[in-house]
């Protein structure tokens, strides 16, 4: 605004009125930042806190599972030639596993015929099963069992397909459990057959038939060529190169064990033995409770517990050197959730009667500032020594028949009281957002009382202007008529 003298007396009016309006406006302003600046500092913390202690909450995850304490280690003194893996159903022991035979699928080869051969038409049957034998090397089915939960499966073989090529893409292409290939020999070409699952039960017969099955000539070849059944005798069809074989095996001394699959996962309850060669010597297996998956979540809660601790005490402390406090201290909120969740961690578990019944008995202690630290040696050894009470320290179990509630699914259930919708910090931060609202129409009612006041100060002071001018006027007119009167003094001499 440009500022303007009064007309009539000179006076300053526009700023007579600023600044009368401003000496009412700077301490009611100040007022309103200081109110808006502590107001916010607090909703900042409230979130500070809000966030700490849902860290904390997702630190306890696996401490409160029952699924982190049922984790199985498993071990293989010669995992090169016997792998294995276990599942929570597996029971903590030691095995010898010696591998004599491993399950192998099974393999044919053609007789050996140019590319451009070609073969009678008609239809290839595949049929899985169990053979026996007749015969040594090269050798022949005795009899086929067919497998009655598998369907034999229909090969067409027609003009457009009685190629070697054709042939392998239209067994491929059925899906039948077996896989062809060509090799090339020489000059020629051989159809390789492989059966796709390892194991005697997974054998496959094939047996040519159809209307023009077998064609004579020099250039077209019998589609009987393929054939390997019971008919087929060494001097026709396929020759089997690789008979299906089951896996042989022991455990712990116990010979006979087979499996079609190298993959054993029925021999021993939850426990699965991947065989991958022969053993001159067994293999030692161990099945244990993985205790790197407690210890791990025991440090994951420490870790989590510290930083919550370290938000919170630079939310409610007091720095004498600095003379500075928490934005909370004092505060019964913050007073109030640091006071719960120290009793959580700190009081010893109802139902755990033995030698582990507090965090301190397994070797998590508290320390000075209220930080965890965590013993090895200590904790290791309540491992060991007692893996149910640990269990127990924290999760929601059964110990000796007794139901026990640990200091996880304790801590768990405050945490989510408090971080609830409806809980305390939810609530304090809804209070000061609508002080913050508040703080607002504070300021606008401010704005208003000032604007009367300016216009107020502004009338009052035109009005004083206006007296002022007609007081001057009047006595600049007398004057003058005075100075009209016979023998007046002029002022001359």
């Amino acid at each position: 605004m440009v500022s303007a003298t009064g007309l009539g007396s000179g006076i300053d009016i526009e700023g007579l009125v600023t600044g009368l309006v401003n000496a009412e406006r700077v301490p009611a302003e100040q007022r309103l930042v200081q109110r808006e600046v502590k107001v916010t500092t607090l909703v900042s913390a409230f979130g500070t806190a809000k966030g700490s202690l849902s860290d904390l909450q997702s630190s306890i995850a696996e401490l409160k599972s029952l699924t982190t304490y049922s984790k199985i280690s498993a071990t293989s003194s010669a995992s090169s030639k016997v792998a294995v893996s276990a599942t929570s159903s597996a029971q903590a022991a030691s095995y010898q596993v010696g591998v004599t035979n491993l399950a192998e699928t099974q393999s044919f080869a053609s007789t050996a015929y140019a590319s451009t051969a070609t073969f009678g038409t008609g239809t290839l049957t595949l049929t899985l099963g169990t053979p026996t034998y007749n015969g040594t090397t090269p050798d022949t089915y005795d009899t086929f069992t067919a497998d009655s939960t598998k369907t034999a499966v229909n090969v067409s073989i027609t003009s457009s397909n009685n190629t070697l090529s054709g042939i392998r893409d239209a067994i491929n292409t059925a899906d039948a459990g077996v896989s062809a290939s060509l090799i090339k020999d020489g000059t020629n070409f051989r159809l390789l057959l492989t059966t796709d699952e390892t194991g005697v039960a997974n054998s496959v017969q094939i047996t040519s038939g159809g209307i023009s099955a077998d064609v004579g000539g020099a250039d077209v070849a019998s589609l009987s060529s393929f054939d390997f059944d019971t008919a087929t005798t060494t001097s026709d069809g396929l020759q089997q190169t690789q008979a299906a074989e089951n896996a042989a095996f022991s455990i712990n001394g116990l010979a006979g064990l087979t499996s079609a699959s190298n993959t054993v996962t029925d021999a021993v309850t939850g426990v699965t033995l991947t065989l991958k060669a022969t053993t001159d010597t067994d293999a030692s297996i161990t099945v244990s409770a993985n205790q790197g998956a407690i210890t791990s979540a025991i440090d994951k809660f420490v870790a989590g517990y510290n930083g919550y601790i370290d938000i919170f005490n630079q939310l409610t402390d007091y720095n004498a050197t600095a003379k500075t406090r928490g934005a909370l201290q004092g505060d019964f909120s913050a007073r109030s959730i640091m006071s719960n969740v120290r009793s959580a961690i700190a009081n010893t578990v109802p139902g755990l009667d033995g030698s582990y019944r507090s965090l301190a008995d397994i070797g998590i202690v508290t320390d000075a500032k209220g930080q965890l630290s965590v013993d090895s040696t200590k904790l290791n050894a309540a491992l060991a020594a007692d893996p149910d009470a640990v269990t127990g320290m924290f999760a929601d179990t059964t110990y000796n028949g007794t139901a026990v509630t640990g200091v996880a699914a304790r801590l768990d259930t405050i945490l989510t009281d408090y971080l609830a919708s409806d809980g305390i910090l939810e609530s304090r931060t809804d209070s000061l957002s609508k002080s913050l609202s508040r703080i607002n129409d504070d300021r606008a009612v401010v704005a208003r009382r000032l604007d009367s006041l300016e216009a107020r100060y502004r009338a009052q002071f035109n009005a004083m202007d206006s007296l002022l001018s007609n007081i001057t006027a009047t006595g600049d007119f007398l004057t003058q008529q005075l100075k009209n009167l016979p023998g007046a003094y002029d002022g001359s001499k």
